[in-house]
């Protein structure tokens, strides 16, 4: 696939979603790809896996744990 089918059709998913948190991820998600392709001498594995963490955290998906919960746990 060609890189405009593959934006067009990134275009055409996005038009369809109403959800704003999962399209602040995506938008979110793209600045800092291109800011870290830009600036870092991590993989694209590693850029990739931390893209995905962060896409997480703003939907809501990860575990997360504060630094009270794990004062806490260690006591």
């Amino acid at each position: 696939m060609s890189t405009i089918d593959l934006k067009n059709k990134i275009i055409d998913k996005l038009n369809t979603i109403e959800d704003a948190t999962f399209l602040e991820s995506v938008l979110l998600y793209l600045e800092k790809a291109k800011t870290i392709s830009k600036t870092s001498n991590l993989s694209e594995i590693q850029i990739d896996e931390l893209n995905k963490r962060s896409a997480d955290y703003l939907a809501g998906k990860a575990k997360t744990t504060s630094w009270e919960e794990i004062k806490l746990a260690i006591k």
